[in-house]
């Protein structure tokens, strides 16, 4: 009868004595390993490992210890140097939401420094900055892949209401690029009516431009079961198609709910607010923060400005330059001027290169 393939347990003391009564006892010339392995009630894979890594020889038996890992100096299982270690706690203490992945991917985009996750983790976890999460469940049917093609080919917009320590309610309105996740404006309202939802809306337009395609729920400062609302013929106006999802078509509005729960992941980590002035304050700093600080993890680790200015393919080619590079090239600049695309890249100390769309325009050696 075939025993359980159940895992177990063999200190190095047993594993000596057991290749030791096969080696050494005369049995390796008079049984099979497959025989000696049901005597001892050891499976023959686990037997017949312990014998390969000695090669058979009765007088390497002490070899089967399992050899103590090493410790690194500093941090327990960590190179991290001094510096390192500093930019880490530096950036976990500013952005307490963040995780090792965040950091590593905000360390890369902004410091091009590439540091191993586990690393990371490990420092972190040893002052204390990182908590073990559990499995989010994913829903069926969502079309996470999904997006749109370009900057305001489909903008996300919705709304959510917070209560300040006055227990006075306000309500945020967002409005997200799909294509980039860029936040294209955030502004806490006092009332949830269509009056102030249009007003942000303009907002956005008048800074951005109008977009191809605009997606809400079916929010009463939206539509209407009733009649063609306001707000409907002011997308008629614009020539902007409106889609208004479901309750059962979450992911349609998955990107700007997404901003929402790192709006309540920063609020949980603050003192509460007390007037909406200071909320207004408050949320314009995280969304600049969020577009052009924070590395998005679905865009590849870069920002969402990086992709809704169209310089995505300029920043990753130049941080491919970085990790190729022999020397520690920084990156200093990247903007936009029109349809021109400018990256001025580097060594901290030594020669300076510009690029224009692409090409090289400059490189000298800096001279005091």
């Amino acid at each position: 009868m075939a025993r359980p393939r159940t895992y177990q347990y063999y200190s190095d003391e047993e594993k000596m004595l057991i290749l030791e009564e096969y080696l050494l006892s005369g049995k390796y010339d008079k049984i099979t390993l497959k025989e000696y392995s049901d005597i001892c009630n050891v499976k023959y894979r686990t037997l017949r490992g312990w014998g390969v890594a000695i090669d058979w020889d009765g007088s390497r038996i002490e070899e089967v210890k399992r050899k103590k890992r090493k410790q690194v100096s500093g941090v327990v299982g960590s190179n991290l140097s001094l510096v390192e270690q500093e930019m880490i706690l530096a950036a976990a203490m500013d952005h307490r939401t963040w995780g090792p992945l965040k950091i590593k991917q905000y360390l890369w985009r902004h410091e091009q420094i590439l540091l191993p996750q586990t690393s990371i983790y490990r420092y972190m976890k040893s002052k204390g900055l990182v908590k073990e999460r559990e499995k989010a469940v994913e829903e069926e049917g969502h079309a996470r892949q999904f997006e749109y093609p370009s900057p305001l080919a489909g903008v996300q917009m919705d709304l959510m209401y917070l209560k300040l320590s006055s227990m006075v309610t306000i309500y945020l309105v967002t409005l997200l690029d799909d294509f980039s996740r860029f936040v294209l404006l955030s502004r806490f309202v006092a009332e949830k009516t269509m009056d102030e939802v249009i007003d942000v809306f303009k907002d956005v337009v008048r800074r951005y431009g109008v977009m191809d395609c605009l997606l809400t729920d079916y929010g009463s400062e939206f539509v209407s079961w009733q009649r063609f609302t306001r707000f409907e013929e002011l997308m008629c106006d614009l020539d902007v198609k409106y889609i208004a999802s479901g309750p059962n078509k979450k992911e349609n509005q998955g990107k700007v709910e997404r901003w929402h729960q790192t709006v309540r992941r920063e609020l949980r980590v603050r003192v509460p607010l007390d007037y909406s002035s200071e909320a207004q304050l408050w949320i314009r700093d995280l969304q600049n923060s969020y577009n052009y600080e924070r590395p998005h993890q679905a865009i590849g680790g870069l920002v969402p400005a990086d992709r809704f200015f169209g310089m995505r393919e300029e920043i990753e080619a130049e941080l491919e330059r970085c990790r190729r590079s022999e020397g520690k090239r920084q990156i200093y600049f990247t903007c936009r001027i029109g349809e021109r695309k400018l990256v001025v890249s580097g060594q901290r100390q030594g020669s300076l290169e510009v690029l224009l769309d692409g090409k090289t325009m400059m490189g000298e050696e800096e001279r005091e």
